[in-house]
């Protein structure tokens, strides 16, 4: 091989390396940006062959099959008034112009899709469903037989739900048809089991804990950590051991074993695992209280847990001392509730705990401290006071967070919750590019994020995003330990500086299974009010006619002072009130029992220069989540029935377009 053709190849590889290093930086440093398609991610899979009495989804035929008649469904178009059969053709069903792709159904004048279930045997079944527009306006026609069962017309992505309960034979023939110039998206389900709903707010055998979540972006996963009751029915656990439950998507948990190493034990059996973090070398580490200092544990895959903790001799006093154990300092009695935050902007790692300075009791001096380790993470005893607690309650389960330019310092001090138990989720924001230890926290406004019902909540990353969960009683009114995850909470930075949340877009198209009704002078009885088409204004109250279970529910809504504006959930002889209220130019969030007296229920204070406002309101049998504007979240935990009427109660206020539309459960949601 001559110089010539060396020298060219040389060239070649150099040019070949510098575009792969000029590659190389983005790949280093990964997409930070989460889709909240990856968050709520979930792959369907193929369905087994289903016979008899079951549940079938239309997407039990298709998803990895494509074959006519698989577990009782068929692929159909509507020519010169007969059904004939698709072909399967270019990865699609095809019927003239008509087409049947996955879900979606595609229909035009001359030709109208049709899926065909034929009843494998008789009994009362439950159709049921959401169809909605992705292209056009469409009629969706249900038929059973060839007599029409029901038909809506849709022409939004929310669409319309519907659900009929009929008895059918066997072989007897349901469709599912298109009609119009348009392409929908339908999966419904035909039940012959009558299936029960399952609530989208979720617990584990003796309930959550205090919880803490942690996303693992190694293998996008949400991990919830989390202490037990020790109120198990199944297999027991301890008060306080460490559990998990795992979730691929946000919404459904599964228990996840979680261990000890045998070779390496933690220090103790029960809270080893709680606050997980990773340290700068991206390696899984916990911390938890152990009377003078905080206790380690480490971890190659967040479910097997070692000691943490390594021995080292510290050059200051000579002394043997432990990596990652923040020791507390002189004048501290004990601590407990310790959280650390690895920084890689100081290369530092921030360990924020409660103190006791005194006694530990409900009157004792106490604390939040903050104690500050180097890169290998040795711990200095000295430490910053940051808030006093004393005479309050324990600030429990506190949490320091970067976020952009600022620190943020959390925490639910003890007797603020639902009959005073365990606390609200409030937290202090700190001054732009100073470090924790630098902030005046005691001058800083306390906020919340959340009333009194959402115990011990915490944040955590989910790459670019933050995410709170915290734990509702699992007795409505009660001071009890433990109960129920809220629904996931997307929480961000305003551009006061200030934390907002809300339900955020993609969960909020997840839970809406299409509109059932919109309030109106026509399906409502008014009391007191002036109603106009779909504007309520007055003082008084308004019924509607139907009475529906578990739902999602969309209005504008405003206030005049010392007025509110109110849907109204009502089961039995209690009435809830879930809106907007103006008290003394104050407004407020709220979800009570007492109209007059709102501030006795849950709340949560609100920007005072509201004025016309946008709620939504996630009714799940016993459980409330509202959210106003989109900044504001509210979740509560009711003695609601699962069968409720809903209604409008306002005082100077205004309410339009409230739209009641139908609520996913545990296993439709991703349909």
């Amino acid at each position: 091989m001559s110089k010539k053709v060396l020298t060219v190849l040389l060239l070649i590889a150099i040019m070949f390396t510098l575009v792969s290093c000029i590659d190389k930086p983005d790949e280093d440093k990964g997409d930070e940006k989460m889709k909240y398609s990856d968050i709520y991610k979930y792959a369907p899979t193929v369905s087994a062959q289903i016979t008899g009495r079951a549940t079938y989804k239309a997407s039990y035929g298709y998803v990895g099959k494509q074959t006519q008649g698989y577990n009782n469904f068929y692929y159909e178009y509507l020519s010169d008034g007969n059904y004939l059969r698709m072909v399967y053709l270019d990865d699609v069903w095809k019927g003239d112009d008509a087409v049947i792709s996955q879900g979606e159904m595609t229909s035009v004048a001359n030709s109208q899709a049709a899926r065909l279930f034929v009843a494998p045997v008789g009994g009362e079944v439950t159709i049921s469903g959401n169809v909605s527009a992705l292209k056009g306006t469409a009629e969706a026609i249900v038929y059973v037989n060839g007599e029409e069962i029901c038909k809506h017309t849709v022409s939004d992505s929310i669409g319309v739900y519907h659900e009929d309960k009929i008895t059918v034979k066997g072989d007897d023939q349901i469709r599912f048809v298109i009609k119009g110039e348009a392409t929908v998206y339908w999966n419904p389900t035909i039940d012959y089991l009558n299936t029960p709903e399952q609530l989208l707010h979720t617990t584990v055998d003796g309930y959550y804990g205090d919880v803490h979540p942690f996303y693992d972006s190694k293998s996008g996963k949400l991990f919830m950590y989390y202490l037990s009751t020790g109120l198990q029915q199944g297999t027991k656990y301890p008060q306080f051991q460490s559990l998990a439950t795992v979730s691929d998507n946000f919404i459904q948990f599964k228990n996840q074993p979680i261990s000890i190493d045998e070779k390496n034990p933690v220090e103790q059996e029960l809270y080893f695992a709680l606050g997980v973090y990773q340290d700068k070398n991206g390696k899984y580490r916990s911390c938890y209280g152990k009377g003078n200092y905080a206790g380690a544990s480490v971890s190659d895959d967040l479910l097997v847990w070692s000691q943490g903790a390594m021995p080292y001799m510290d050059e200051n006093d000579g002394l043997l001392k432990y990596s990652y154990r923040a020791y507390f300092g002189q004048g501290v009695t004990s601590g407990r509730d310790p959280d650390i935050f690895y920084d890689a902007d100081s290369d530092s790692y921030y360990c924020v705990v409660i103190n006791y300075y005194s006694a530990q009791s409900d009157k004792g001096d106490k604390g939040l401290a903050l104690y500050i380790a180097d890169s290998e993470g040795h711990y200095s005893t000295e430490y910053t006071k940051l808030l006093s607690f004393t005479g309050k309650g324990d600030p429990e389960c506190p949490q320091l967070k970067k976020i952009g330019k600022r620190w943020y310092l959390f925490y639910s001090e003890y007797g603020t919750g639902t009959a005073g138990n365990v606390g609200k989720f409030c937290y202090r924001v700190g001054d732009e590019g100073v470090l924790p230890q630098n902030v005046d926290w005691s001058s800083k406004q306390e906020y919340s994020l959340d009333g009194g019902d959402l115990h011990a909540a915490q944040l955590c990353h989910v790459k670019d995003k933050l995410y709170m969960f915290g734990w509702l009683n699992y007795k409505p009114h009660a001071n009890v330990w433990g109960g129920y995850l809220n629904l996931a909470r997307e929480v961000y930075v305003g551009e006061d500086g200030l934390l907002y949340s809300r339900c955020d877009e993609y969960l909020t198209k997840l839970l809406n299974k299409g509109l059932i009704d919109t309030l109106t002078q026509n399906n409502v009885t008014a009391s007191g009010l002036t109603v106009s088409g779909d504007k309520f204004t007055g003082n008084g109250t308004a019924v509607f006619n139907k009475t529906l279970s578990r739902n999602l529910i969309f209005a504008n809504v405003s206030a005049e002072v010392n007025g509110y504006s109110c849907i109204t959930v009502k089961s039995g002889g209690t009435t809830y009130y879930v809106g907007i209220v103006n008290q003394n130019t104050a407004k407020y969030l709220v979800v009570t029992r007492d109209i007059d007296n709102p501030l006795s229920g849950v709340w949560i204070k609100a920007d005072d220069e509201l004025t016309d406002c946008s709620l939504k309101v996630v009714v799940d049998g016993q459980f409330i989540e509202a959210y106003l504007n989109d900044k504001y979240s509210l979740s509560a935990h009711t003695n609601l029935g699962l069968n409720v009427q809903y209604g409008l109660a306002l005082s100077g206020g205004e309410a339009s377009k409230v739209k009641i539309c139908k609520l996913a459960d545990l296993q439709n949601i991703f349909d």
